[in-house]
């Protein structure tokens, strides 16, 4: 239907930037979510290298029993996160 309509009066430059401003959009989100969702495996396959790194040299009941410890408030390590992202948080406040 657009394109019936644009054959009797062509698009202005101003709708073509519009719509192609509405589509970078759409990409630059979708590339932001690819790198998330990239540096989520990096994570993940960091950890899972330092677990198999551990067990080969110290053995599966010593990482096993260091696991199983509880994480007193000194020890808990910062969550990691990307630079330039914020935490949101899951259910917003009332104000």
């Amino acid at each position: 239907m657009r394109s019936l309509a644009d054959m009797f009066s062509p698009p202005t430059p101003e709708k073509i930037a519009a719509r192609e401003l509405q589509q970078m959009r759409l990409t630059l989100f979708q590339a932001e979510r690819r790198l998330l969702e990239a540096q989520m495996q990096v994570d993940y396959y960091r950890d899972l290298v330092a677990f198999l790194e551990d067990v080969s040299a110290s053995g599966v009941e010593s990482v096993v029993d260091k696991r199983r410890t509880p994480v007193t408030a000194e020890h808990a390590q910062a969550p990691r996160s990307a630079p330039g992202l914020i935490t949101v948080p899951a259910v917003p406040s009332a104000a």
